[in-house]
């Protein structure tokens, strides 16, 4: 969960990322069942990664671009929404380095997960991210093993380095 801005103050994201075995997950034959977008981001080959998203909910769709900078479990992380123009001029630097993804909003044992389905050239990719609301309580959390591998260290296993390199072995 990212935090909100005050005083100026650049927005710190809190967040725990996992490959689970999809089988495993409790989830897995319900999924569908829960809230879902489809995401569709890029990323612009500059300094800071800067990424362009599509997000399309029931509701509607939001267009966003998004600067994030460090690794780790928290980080800031800038995100404004823009107007439909501006990301078409945006993606267009963008497109060559970019992802689809399916996410459901999945609650379960009251944590809130967020399942996300690659497609394309990923398809096939599963990883669930795990936000919060502070750095102590995503330290603190204690994963379940049907979670499986965490990636949240491995750069590999970004939505950027996904985009640029593909899926890692």
């Amino acid at each position: 969960m990212t935090t909100k801005s005050t005083l100026g103050k650049i927005p710190i994201e809190h967040e725990r990322r996992f490959v689970p075995v999809f089988t495993k997950l409790p989830f897995a034959t319900t999924f569908l069942e829960h809230p879902m977008s489809l995401i569709i981001q890029g990323y612009i080959e500059d300094d800071q990664r800067t990424r362009v998203r599509e997000e399309h909910t029931q509701e509607r769709t939001i267009f966003t671009i998004t600067m994030k900078t460090g690794s780790g479990i928290s980080r800031p992380e800038n995100e404004i929404e823009i107007a439909r123009k501006a990301f078409k001029l945006l993606w267009e630097k963008a497109k060559d380095c970019s992802l689809r993804k399916s996410r459901y909003f999945i609650c379960h044992d009251g944590i809130h997960y967020q399942l996300n389905i690659f497609h394309g050239a990923h398809a096939g990719y599963v990883q669930i991210e795990v936000e919060f609301d502070s750095n102590k309580k995503a330290v603190a959390f204690v994963p379940p093993p049907w979670l499986g591998k965490e990636v949240t260290h491995d750069k590999a296993h970004g939505n950027y380095s996904l985009a640029k390199y593909g899926r890692p072995e």
